[in-house]
């Protein structure tokens, strides 16, 4: 896929787990189908 320069927005989410006020433990999860939908690599929804 050649690159047009267009933006896209991606949604997504992050948790961290703290201790003694240092992140300890990160998770995070990004809608990766939105993405691809934006850049037309997956169909739209019907």
């Amino acid at each position: 896929m050649a690159p047009t320069g267009q933006r896209i927005e991606a949604r997504g989410m992050q948790i961290g787990r703290f201790e003694n006020g240092k992140i300890v433990e990160r998770w995070g999860s990004t809608d990766e189908l939105g993405i691809m939908r934006q850049l037309g690599a997956a169909p739209q929804p019907a």
